[in-house]
């Protein structure tokens, strides 16, 4: 099965079936095949920043697990792919590791944010993964040198010196120039 043999709306199943041949760089938003652009360095350089930064406090504090773009069903019609996505608890293991997508949202998703990135479609996946169950959500955005965090109960502003810490992740602490800064 390709994408040209597919009318939308296709169902995750579809998707997931199509994840060997030629959809690598797709998402699916409400059943419609949406591309990925391929990050730029810089993009790549926040993303692993971020990801080893939490791979450093998951190894101190075993309570999940971090991965990097991953396939995640957050509708019976949506797959979004996360920059980064934390799972904590059983969330963590509670998933066919040789099957994708994850079949629910991570518990948090990281977003590196690029300047070709409009707003509204940074707002919309934000908003699908908090409808999805993630609990919180942080856009890095090294254009501005701030990062936000989104949950059901508000968004936090982080700049520069701001430290980011999250009830989610006790003892975690690190500056906004942790996750940008130097680059």
């Amino acid at each position: 099965m390709s994408t040209a043999t597919l009318q939308a709306p296709i169902t995750v199943e579809q998707f997931a079936a199509l994840q060997c041949t030629d959809i690598e760089d797709y998402e699916l938003v409400e059943g419609e095949l949406i591309p990925l652009s391929s990050g730029t360095p810089l993009h790549a350089r926040i993303r692993s920043r971020a990801e080893r930064l939490i791979a450093a406090w998951l190894d101190m504090n075993p309570v999940g697990a971090v991965f990097v773009e991953i396939d995640c069903r957050l509708t019976p019609r949506t797959v979004r792919r996360p920059d980064v996505s934390i799972f904590l608890g059983r969330a963590a293991t509670d998933f066919d590791p040789n099957r994708t997508p994850v079949p629910y949202a991570p518990t948090i998703a990281i977003e590196v944010l690029s300047p070709s990135e409009g707003i509204i479609n940074v707002n919309r996946k934000s908003l699908e993964y908090l409808a999805a169950g993630c609990s919180e959500v942080w856009l890095l955005d090294s254009a501005n040198d701030m990062i936000l965090i989104q949950t059901n109960h508000g968004i936090r502003l982080l700049r520069g010196t701001d430290t980011l810490e999250s009830p989610l992740l006790p003892g975690f602490a690190h500056s906004v120039s942790a996750f940008l800064g130097g680059l």
